[in-house]
């Protein structure tokens, strides 16, 4: 019995101790924006009907159309669940009021999906890279997410012409012509963090989600990315960890962005990348 149990916290302290391995890295920074003048925003590039403020030194995402959502759960008295898909009549026709037939570049077969934004850097990271910053939630209504390793479905940069125009709508993101990794948390309905691939929405792996033991308060998050290996931090520990070994292949570096769906309003700060090496 004895045998046993230190043959048993031998294989603990060998994985732990790999762990720590893996995850030891070189790295140089590449890429820093603490929001400390209003010049950090050119930066930056808005997709969908939102608004990027800075306030106190942080960069506050609103989506336009925030507040009709938020009143909407409201009269209801529930907290937005992401499975909920009533809200989407209110808000198509507020939004219709304002823009008119404009609203149907919102919809999705046929169906009205906006109110989403994707709020895209501009700064294209290297293959192997940690991304890092600060995030506090303003509203008690999910969802928020982070996305990376973006590109076009050929490599090219998401910004090239020759792309499906978007709007946040989240297919045109998922199902559409862009290859990325993204990270979904702050989902007080799930409990949990996932992390999909795209195209497919393939979900890949899901974990603690940190941020909703403390939702008020400022949270460290941290994505890892080397080869074809992830990991997800919250607060400096690790939620999940994945290897990409799907048929279509790991991706490499690419284009960062926050998206928020229209129930949430978020805070960030001290958005870092850095290159790394072993």
């Amino acid at each position: 019995m004895k045998h046993i149990i230190v043959v048993c916290l031998l294989c603990v302290m060998s994985t732990l101790t790999h762990a720590k391995q893996r995850e030891h890295y070189k790295k140089k920074l590449v890429y820093s924006c603490n929001f400390s003048k209003q010049e950090d925003l050119n930066d930056w590039v808005m997709e969908g009907p939102g608004v990027a403020s800075i306030r106190n030194g942080k960069l506050i995402l609103t989506p336009s159309y925030q507040k009709v959502v938020a009143d909407y759960f409201s009269s209801k008295g529930q907290i937005f669940d992401g499975r909920i898909t009533d809200y989407y009549k209110p808000l198509e026709d507020a939004i219709e009021s304002e823009i008119g037939d404009e609203v149907k570049k919102y919809y999705y077969e046929g169906a009205f999906k906006g109110g989403h934004i994707v709020y895209w850097n501009k700064f294209h990271t290297p293959d192997n890279y940690i991304l890092s910053c600060d995030f506090k939630s303003l509203s008690p209504h999910a969802l928020h997410m982070l996305m990376f390793s973006c590109t076009g479905i050929e490599g090219q940069s998401v910004f090239d012409k020759k792309l499906n125009p978007r709007c946040g709508v989240a297919a045109q993101y998922t199902k559409g012509d862009l290859k990325n990794y993204r990270i979904s948390f702050f989902a007080p309905f799930r409990g949990t963090s996932h992390m999909r691939k795209c195209p497919g929405r393939i979900l890949t792996v899901k974990g603690e989600d940190l941020t909703l033991k403390h939702p008020n308060r400022t949270h460290r998050l941290k994505v890892v990315k080397y080869k074809n290996y992830i990991a997800w931090y919250i607060d400096n520990k690790l939620c999940f960890s994945f290897t990409d070994e799907t048929k279509e292949g790991s991706l490499g570096g690419g284009q960062t962005a926050i998206r928020l769906m229209v129930p949430a309003i978020g805070s960030y700060d001290n958005y870092k990348i850095y290159e790394i090496h072993k």
